[in-house]
Formats: structure tokens, sequence, C-alpha cells
């Protein structure tokens, strides 16, 4: 059967995204908007949400603290249950394990993973009660390969994976179906530390097959098909796009 234009419109269709303001938040805002999709566009940064939002006309934009619990709270019960969520936001520290702060560790655990887990428990119940709805969470590469100094934001993208399963496994019966994306290196802000540097960069693309590294466009592609009923058989799987990388 032949895949329709029609099968990827989501006319009618409300989409939540977090770390919309930037990187691959923001291609996801994009994507989803040329879709035909309702999109509301929520992040900690103020600049960069007026920015999205004036290049896709966003219907709604939403402030919030992903580190702060009370925060995610006040965002989620005034929301409407959206038909999807892409629970993008997160954040990467980079460096010694031995280095980092306490206080490092328990933002990137915050951030990275209880922050999703919470919005997911949050919106859905609202979507259980609807009997529908899509979350895809974003996990990482690195969920599946290990990396030096980055111990503790590979850990929270691996119980991200682990919790897309366990929730999908619950929830599809009851109508609600739960997947997450895994991007590779990709070109955005919070890949800074190495895209600035040319001998990082070119370290970087000699380690992934595909002779490149992924622009975050590619992410928010994958992330709408997943989210579309083309592959609406996907059930708790972290689909990985990462040109490869952890083939090796």
């Amino acid at each position: 059967m032949k895949i329709q234009e029609s099968d990827l419109d989501l006319n009618g269709k409300r989409v939540l995204i977090t770390g919309a303001a930037s990187g691959i938040g923001a291609a996801m805002a994009k994507t989803f908007s040329a879709h035909n999709a309702t999109v509301i566009l929520a992040d900690i940064d103020p600049i960069g949400l007026e920015r999205v939002s004036k290049e896709i006309s966003a219907s709604q934009t939403v402030m919030f603290n992903q580190n702060d619990l009370t925060s995610i709270e006040e965002m989620c019960v005034n929301m409407e249950a959206p038909d999807i969520v892409l629970n993008n936001a997160g954040i990467l520290w980079a460096g010694p394990f031995e280095e980092m702060s306490s206080d490092e560790i328990t933002k990137i655990i915050n951030v990275n993973l209880l922050g999703p887990v919470h919005i997911a428990q949050a919106l859905g119940k609202k979507m259980l009660t609807r009997g529908s709805g899509v979350i895809v969470n974003t996990s990482s590469q690195l969920a599946f390969h290990g990396s030096a100094e980055r111990a503790v934001y590979a850990s929270t993208k691996a119980a991200i994976a682990q919790f897309t399963k366990s929730i999908a496994a619950e929830w599809a019966p009851k109508g609600i179906r739960v997947v997450a994306i895994a991007p590779g290196r990709t070109l955005t802000n919070i890949n800074a530390s190495f895209l600035n540097s040319p001998k990082k960069q070119q370290t970087a693309i000699e380690a992934i097959p595909a002779g490149r590294i992924a622009e975050a466009h590619e992410m928010a592609r994958l992330a709408l098909l997943l989210s579309s009923d083309v592959l609406s058989y996907v059930v708790g799987e972290t689909v990985v796009s990462d040109g490869g990388y952890i083939l090796l």
C-alpha cells in the first residue's frame, strides 16, 4: 500500500513539544507545523520560544522549567490533553565524572529523566480518559553505547528507553501509544562542545559509518513518522537514528 500525503497530515491534532526553543525541539515544531498540526511550544527559554513561535505561528507557548516539579505540574494541570506529546527537553553535561558536583548530577537526572516521567504521567492520565494519544520520548544513542565523560547523561537516556518500553506495555491496551527516538550526533547547540572544535568534530565524524553529523530536521521527521498512523503498530520501541554509530 502506498503512503499518501494525507497519512502525515496532522490537521486537527494538538502537539505539545518540550524543549521547543532550539535544536531538535525547534525542528520538531517546524516539521509538525508544516504538516498542519496545532503546535504548543514549551521551554525555559523565552527568547527562543518567541523566535520559533514567530517562525511557525504557534498556537500557544508555555514557559516552564523541567528542573522544577511545581513548574511541570502547573503546565500540565492547565493543559487540555494533547493528541501527541513530544517529550523532548533535555540537557547535557560533559566532563570527567569525578568532577561533577552533586547539584549537577541531580539537575541532569531531574531534567532528563524525572521531568519526562512526570510529564508523561500528568498528560497521560488525560489521554487515558480520552482513550487515545501518542507520546514520543527523546532518548539518545548513548543509551546503547558507553561514552566517556557523559556517564550521568547516558544513564538518564538509557532509563528513558526502558521507561518507554514499560509504560508502552501498560498503556497500549488503553489506547495510548508510547515510543522513543534516540538521536545520534546532531548539529544543535547541545553539542557545541565538539562542534566548535574542528578536531573533535572530525573525530566524531570518523566514528559514524554514514560519514556525517545529522541535521536536526532528520530527527524531527523520525518523530513525525512515529507519531503518525503510518507507524501505528510500533509500540514501545526506541528507534535509533545515529548514522550507524552504535554498530561499531
